[in-house]
């Protein structure tokens, strides 16, 4: 695939036994989810039913895109196209799928404009379309720095923008981890949508739309990162509280030395 290729993603969701697949598949992901997992979704509602929409999240972990592409055929009734690795077209099965689940190729070593252009096609025929601004998973918990230009696409198709959180993500699935840690929380949020009339209306290209653009982008990561941090003071909070229920003696004042001298220790002066 050369730099200046790219792909049409059809929007309308497959039929027949690929229908079926395709329906099956995400009800079994999110079952699988809920009980191995753990998972939970909140938010769901604030979905666009219709319309251009760019899904925004952090990206801790490999499960990060099946993870919001199942939310929105689930929950939006909705098609969810994300970049994936082109490499992985070349593989039967998984070929099947991410090109059922409206996946388009990037080529990591020479992404070129092939992929936006994709991109565009997507969001002006009413489509979804999710990004993750950072480029690649991340290590650290929270959002970091963001790729040059993530939020073009939006302000260029006027899509409404869909933040989304994945809070847990990195706590049972670390970087440095080659699988999941099983039994352990799948939080997920989804924030309330951003229509281009809040964000974009009015600005010109140019500095200005740069501006604006840098200025969205900080909005979306405080956004993404708050339920993070308001999970992570949650825990610490955890961790005292049972500290002290663990260890009596924080709660009380240990009385002075010699008031804890038994009686004839005192009778003899000792």
């Amino acid at each position: 695939m050369s730099r200046h290729e790219y792909v049409l993603v059809e929007q309308k969701p497959p039929t027949g036994w690929r229908g079926w697949v395709y329906r099956t598949a995400v009800d079994l992901a999110l079952a699988i989810g809920r009980l191995f997992l753990f998972f939970r979704c909140t938010g769901q509602e604030n979905i666009p039913r219709s319309g251009p929409v760019l899904v925004v999240a952090n990206h801790p972990t490999y499960l990060d895109p099946p993870t919001l592409v199942a939310i929105s055929i689930y929950y939006g009734g909705r098609d969810l196209s994300i970049m994936a690795w082109d490499k992985l077209f070349r593989i039967p099965f998984v070929a099947f799928f991410t090109r059922t689940y409206k996946a388009y190729p990037v080529d990591r070593e020479n992404p070129g404009r092939g992929p936006y252009v994709t991109l565009l096609d997507i969001l002006r025929k009413g489509g979804v379309a999710g990004v993750f601004p950072e480029g690649s998973r991340s290590a650290q918990r929270l959002m970091g720095p963001w790729k040059p230009g993530a939020l073009r696409a939006a302000f260029a198709t006027e899509a409404t923008i869909l933040p989304i959180t994945l809070i847990t993500a990195g706590e049972f699935w670390p970087k440095k981890y080659w699988r999941p840690q099983l039994f352990r929380p799948h939080r997920v949020i989804v924030h309330k949508a951003i229509p281009f009339a809040e964000y974009g209306a009015g600005v010109a290209d140019g500095p200005a739309g740069r501006q604006a653009q840098e200025a969205l982008a900080e909005r979306l990561k405080r956004i993404i990162n708050g339920p993070i941090e308001a999970y992570e003071a949650e825990k610490r909070q955890a961790l005292i509280e049972h500290g002290r229920r663990e260890d009596p003696l924080r709660q009380r004042e240990l009385p002075p030395r010699d008031a804890r001298q038994r009686p004839v220790f005192r009778v003899l002066g000792w």
